[in-house]
């Protein structure tokens, strides 16, 4: 019988509101039926979680805390405490007859005081590094002061890790995070030099909360593959969190403990798609397909997305184009723009219908509603969109119209410098670019469409501009040029938008910090944005034209120094290489222009190596060929 979790819990509170951009500012997307697949949703196991740590939550009775750690590995052996006051905890280890206190003289273990975090958002952690421990079952007491929180509230966390082949893989089974829905969530322990099952599992739970600290425990079933999963169905919209925890036995006998923080966002939706769309001319190329659907209120703003296919000579499917973009509801519809010269130079002429249909919410990237496919009833073609149906493909065919005003090569321009999430200042040196301006969203946590927006306004007391941003900021100012029109669609230059240390792909950072912000109550709160699964469900929206604008280039480590971590802390969470926060693999955005990958830089200042910013090299090159 499958777990049912129900929900019946008051929603977290919503980030500040940040104005959208009125509907006349939205493109209309579309591409080539060769982008099709590359526009679909990945598969959501595809996107999911490795962990090598376990990350065990510190909860307090009477004062004290206890915990049993299995310890299959000595190699790089480290535990981490993190937590707003564990200087003050005292803390003990014992292996076997051997007792260890870590307040006491440092002779076996050394000890590092840095901060964990993403970008502006950082928590101290005290890294506590074993000298020649030796493995087993490791007895670890932690006590409190009298000031501790309550009895079963988390006061913080221990983190274990240590170079084991032994890892965790976690996901979240789908895309449709909606109030009402089952959502499963899988976990499966692996050996990472074999890809195979590792050993076999005793244990998996899951505890599930959202931001306000409710959270409950339940148990994963074994699927008999090696796998784990647990199905619930929450009931109010909210930003959920869930950490799985594996205990299990190595193939050798061997004890060993895993944990992954997976963080999704669940959003209310009724939507759902009719059977049939039609279309209207629009103009003298376009064709206004209106998507008929129900649940949407009048007003809502979604991102869309639908594939047209029709019959060729030969009577068989062939495909057209997709289309999408931002969309607004109203009365049961969601207009989409088609350029009927995608249909005219196309071999399909009959039996039109989209295919592969969604709509999604375009803060948090979560699928309303989907559907195979609907019947297209399409007028005669617009006599302009036969007249050129054999030219080149067009800006306007892939991005809609400019609207009226939008210059193209404007006189004027400026570089944009942007930061990145929660940063409290602008990173970059103003004095190494020439004609910039400098945005500051200073120590806020925004989604890629909230981020995206407020450049927007920024700049648009500017003729023209090109942009220069680090971390979530090179995700926003994709945003930005792909679903609205602004000052970059105007810049002159060789490079629209250029990028360092941006998580394309998402961060293993994303989950960890939810964890962590509700017990230091501080911060700018998570991202679920930045996550893996987030990540994919934004690329999903991100067509090639508008990768190919992108110059990214990654850093991470210099390798000469003895130890190979930008920050001993994000170490412990992250895949070598990487440059404090984010991977070098999930930095990397396919289809944009890879400007190369430097060692020796890391993502911020106060990290091992100086803050890949403040290369003065790279942003030399970075001023010279940027657009204004």
């Amino acid at each position: 019988m499958k777990n049912l979790l129900i929900f019946t819990l008051a929603a977290s509170a919503v980030p500040a509101f940040v104005q959208a951009a009125p509907p006349d500012s939205f493109k209309n997307l579309a591409g080539t039926a060769d982008e099709m697949s590359a526009m679909r949703l990945p598969n959501p196991e595809a996107v999911g979680v490795r962990s090598k740590t376990a990350m065990l939550p510190v909860r307090f009775r009477g004062g004290k805390w206890t915990a049993d750690l299995p310890i299959e590995s000595t190699e790089d052996l480290r535990l981490t405490l993190l937590a707003p006051d564990s200087p003050t905890w005292q803390v003990t280890v014992r292996r076997g007859a051997e007792v260890t206190n870590l307040r006491g003289a440092r002779t076996h273990f050394d000890l590092r005081q840095v901060d964990l975090g993403l970008d502006g958002m950082k928590y101290p952690a005290e890294v506590f590094s074993f000298k020649q421990p030796k493995a087993g079952i490791w007895s670890v007491e932690i006590e409190g002061p009298a000031s501790a929180k309550r009895d079963g509230e988390t006061a913080g966390f221990l983190v274990l890790t240590h170079k084991s082949p032994y890892q965790i893989y976690s996901y979240v089974d789908t895309h449709e995070t909606v109030t009402g829905r089952s959502i499963g969530l899988h976990t499966r322990p692996f050996d990472t030099r074999t890809q195979l099952d590792a050993g076999s599992a005793v244990t998996a739970t899951a505890e599930i909360g959202l931001t306000n600290g409710f959270r409950e425990t339940v148990a994963l079933r074994d699927n008999g593959n090696g796998s784990f999963s647990v199905n619930y169905v929450p009931r109010l919209s909210g930003e959920y969190s869930a950490q799985i925890t594996v205990r299990g036995q190595t193939p050798g006998g061997e004890a060993f403990v895993r944990t992954s923080e997976l963080l999704f966002q669940v959003v209310d939706s009724a939507a759902a798609f009719g059977k049939a769309a039609d279309a209207t001319h629009l103009d003298d190329t376009r064709l206004q397909v209106n998507v008929p659907v129900s649940g949407l209120e009048d007003g809502k703003k979604v991102i869309a997305y639908a594939e047209v296919w029709g019959t060729n000579a030969s009577g068989q499917k062939a495909p057209v184009a997709w289309i999408g973009g931002m969309a607004v509801a109203e009365g049961g519809k969601l207009p989409l723009v088609l350029d009927g010269r995608w249909v005219a130079r196309g071999e399909a002429k009959s039996g039109f219908e989209l295919r592969t249909v969604r709509i999604q919410d375009p803060d948090y990237f979560v699928t309303l509603a989907q559907s195979d496919r609907l019947a297209l009833r399409l007028p005669a073609l617009p006599a302009g969109a036969v007249r050129s149906a054999l030219g080149a493909i067009t800006e306007d065919m892939r991005m809609g119209k400019r609207p009226t005003g939008q210059v193209v090569n404007a006189v004027g321009g400026k570089l944009m410098l942007v930061h990145g999430y929660c940063s409290g200042s602008n990173p970059w040196p103003p004095a190494q670019f020439a004609s910039n301006i400098v945005f500051l969203d200073a120590n806020k946590s925004r989604t890629h469409d909230q981020f995206a927006n407020l450049i927007k306004t920024f700049g648009a007391s500017y003729p023209s501009y090109g942009i220069v941003a680090h971390s979530q900021g090179g995700c926003a100012s994709l945003h930005l040029y792909t679903y609205y029109w602004s000052g970059l669609d105007s810049a002159t230059g060789t490079r629209l938008i250029q990028s360092v240390g941006t998580p394309y792909q998402g961060t293993a950072l994303a989950g960890n910090l939810a964890a962590l912000g509700s017990i230091f109550g501080a911060g700018c709160g998570s991202n679920q944005n930045l996550t893996y699964s987030g990540a994919a469900s934004w690329l999903a929206g991100i067509p090639t034209w508008a990768r190919a604008k992108v110059h990214f280039a990654t850093t991470s480590f210099n390798d000469g120094w003895g130890y190979d971590y930008c920050n001993i802390a994000t170490d412990l969470f992250l895949s070598d290489p990487d440059d404090g926060v984010v991977e070098k693999a999930y930095a990397q955005l396919s289809g944009a222009n890879n400007r190369g990958h430097k060692t020796g830089w890391c993502h911020t200042s106060g990290m091992r190596d100086p803050a890949q910013t403040s290369d003065s090299s790279r942003n030399a090159d970075m001023n010279t060929n940027a657009a204004r």
